[in-house]
């Protein structure tokens, strides 16, 4: 039926739904009110939550804010001319095996 719930949480939920609709056709006004009131509860919460206040037309009288003096405009500076990049490579025989050739160049790289 539904690959990715489980069977035990579907049996569940069947269980629920039943006892939820005897309750409903047993005493139906009961249960109106309950849900009424357990929507109310959620939506305060919801509310509560997301504004900080419970409902949304109550508002708290605020201090009225000093307003802040105004700034001269920002000027921009002139861009500076960029640096040499600090990773570059550095050539060296540190970590390299010795050659025995004598015709070898060390200044002679691609890498540079």
């Amino acid at each position: 039926m539904f690959p990715r719930i489980s069977p035990i949480i579907l049996i569940i939920l069947l269980f629920a739904a039943y006892g939820f609709l005897s309750w409903f056709f047993n005493n139906p006004l009961n249960a109106l009110v309950v849900i009424g009131l357990s929507a109310l509860v959620i939506f305060a919460v919801r509310n509560y939550l997301q504004t900080g206040k419970f409902l949304p037309g109550a508002s708290k009288p605020r201090a009225a804010k000093p307003k802040p003096a105004p700034r001269p405009p920002h000027k921009k500076s002139a861009q500076q001319a960029r640096k040499n990049h600090p990773f570059r490579v550095i050539d060296g025989n540190k970590g390299k095996a010795k050659e025995n050739d004598g015709d070898h160049d060390p200044h002679n790289h691609i890498s540079q």
